[in-house]
């Protein structure tokens, strides 16, 4: 019998997890995975946990919340949402009874300037009657300001303008010395145009501003010259009140190919870090040459130029959208023109007619109506001539414009400055502070009071008191306990029955009614 040895084969080493690579990693693997672990996402070995034990070990592992453990935090997460609404309500409901239970009132007792000793009381009337007012004073203002801010008035300054150029490389600026001259040297002929613009704001436009030689008593009566404005830093820059610049040259055709004929400017979108005040461009020319310099204004709300209908109904030339429905409204009031049944039906007369076109319009209409009537502003438009000549650029001399652009109203900064600085939140509060501590002090004056005119009628006639005091009580109880008193007629009315009765009647049953709900609901 012949006897086979067995022959052992050498085994592989095993390899550990953290020593696998991506050549280890098996290739029957899911594609998706193997994806991940060819761009590095997930380690060898996580795939292969993420193959033995499903998609959800792989949602784990790419920080991906699995489905069941999404619904129980989203579950959590609407009950704690619940939890805190709740809370706020309760909150909010606890401090809305702590505010009802605060005394407010802040008239003294009937009565108590013959007992209090001196003037205190008249002179705290007195001090109410002023405050109430200061107060009808402040709300009315309040109001006043309000109205203004919503109106969104705007006012006028001056824009002074100066466009000025310089010139090089012209003919008579060339100077050749003898033989020393080289086409190097022989450079075209420039200009170069400056358009510089300051918002003229003075010192003495300030709302805040204040004089010492206002508060002095003109002395003599001879009239002084006017005093010389003081001129401050403009609050905004030049190009912040125009969106568009181009620069039109006579004679010359627009052509966008043609660099030395066109120039233009245009505000982006993030136009606060390209404030400019001042726009220079410079082109080749040895000749004087007409420019129109065309600015178109950036204003917010923006500004329309009305037509010739629109404009003489309401006697104005430009105007915002809200400017102009507001106008209509206020002619409409003006002249009686909204119908009797349905007060949005206009009656149009024949300068309505002239806008409309039509014999009746609903006013809600009004908005969309005008829009035909609302046309681009016309840029405002300079003239101006480069000269290139020696005899002007000898002396020159710029030519100023002044141009009226819109600017916020300063009231309006001011009033919003003034009504939500910290300090006038910190007055505010500290006067609420002061009326609820004497609120409380008045409240305890009433409780004063009736002591000290319980003690005084008692004092006057201790036995008369007494008896009437008593009496008061006695019948007081009887109210309370329902029992009927000697000789009170008005208490049989109670020992009544039937359906005339008193306890027959509908406040009774409502009573009962109100009485076993609320048992029912106690017991719940």
């Amino acid at each position: 019998m012949v006897r086979r040895r067995a022959v052992m084969m050498p085994r592989k080493p095993r390899m550990r997890w953290g020593e696998m690579d991506l050549r280890a990693v098996p290739r029957n693997l899911d594609p998706f995975i193997l994806l991940l672990v060819d761009n590095g996402v997930i380690a060898p070995y996580n795939a292969c946990q993420a193959q033995l034990h499903g998609p959800v070990y792989l949602q784990t592992l790419l920080g991906h919340i699995p489905p069941q453990h999404a619904a129980q935090q989203q579950a959590q997460a609407q009950m704690l949402s619940q939890q805190m609404q709740q809370r706020n309500a309760a909150i909010e409901h606890q401090n809305a009874q702590r505010r009802a239970r605060k005394p407010t009132d802040l008239n003294l007792p009937d009565g108590i300037e013959d007992i209090v000793i001196g003037e205190g009381a008249k002179q705290y009337n007195a001090l109410r009657e002023a405050e109430k007012r200061l107060d009808s004073l402040m709300a009315r203002k309040r109001l006043e300001y309000q109205d203004n801010l919503s109106r969104n008035n705007k006012r006028y300054k001056t824009m002074r303008i100066q466009i000025s150029n310089t010139v090089a490389d012209q003919h008579w600026q060339d100077s050749f010395e003898g033989d020393s001259f080289t086409f190097e040297d022989l450079r075209a002929p420039t200009y170069k145009v400056k358009v510089q613009g300051r918002l003229l704001e003075y010192a003495e436009d300030d709302l805040t501003y204040s004089s010492d030689e206002e508060d002095e008593v003109m002395e003599e009566a001879k009239p002084k010259a006017p005093k010389k404005k003081t001129l401050v830093e403009p609050s905004k820059p030049f190009s912040s009140f125009f969106k568009e610049m181009n620069v039109e040259f006579e004679g010359a055709t627009p052509n966008f190919s043609d660099p030395n004929t066109t120039v233009t400017w245009k505000k982006g979108q993030n136009n606060s870090s390209t404030e400019l005040d001042s726009f220079v461009f410079q082109r080749k020319a040895d000749e004087n040459t007409n420019i129109t310099i065309c600015l178109t204004r950036d204003e917010q709300p923006e500004r329309f130029r009305l037509s010739r209908a629109l404009a003489d109904t309401l006697d104005m030339e430009e105007a915002d959208r809200a400017e102009v429905v507001m106008g209509l409204w206020e002619y409409i009031k003006l002249m009686g023109l909204q119908e009797d049944g349905e007060r949005r039906s206009i009656r149009c007369d024949d300068n309505l007619r002239q806008i409309f076109g039509l014999e009746t319009i609903f006013f809600p209409q009004v908005p969309e109506r005008i829009i035909a009537h609302l046309h681009p502003l016309p840029p405002i438009k300079l003239a101006y001539t480069i000269r290139v000549d020696q005899e002007f650029h000898k002396n020159p001399e710029p030519t100023v414009y002044d141009v009226q652009v819109q600017v916020e109203d300063p009231l309006r900064a001011l009033i919003l400055k003034m009504t939500s600085s910290p300090e006038n939140q910190a007055i505010m509060r500290q006067i609420q502070k002061i009326d609820e501590e004497l609120a409380v002090l008045i409240q305890k004056m009433y409780h004063i009071k009736a002591k000290h005119t319980f003690f005084s009628s008692m004092a006057k006639d201790p036995i008369g008191f007494i008896d009437k005091w008593l009496a008061s009580q006695k019948k007081d109880l009887s109210g309370i306990l329902g029992e009927m008193e000697k000789g009170d007629v008005a208490g049989m009315e109670f020992a009544k029955g039937g359906p005339e009765g008193v306890w027959n009647s509908e406040v009774v049953r409502e009573a009962v009614r109100y009485r076993l709900a609320k048992s029912e609901a106690g017991g719940r």
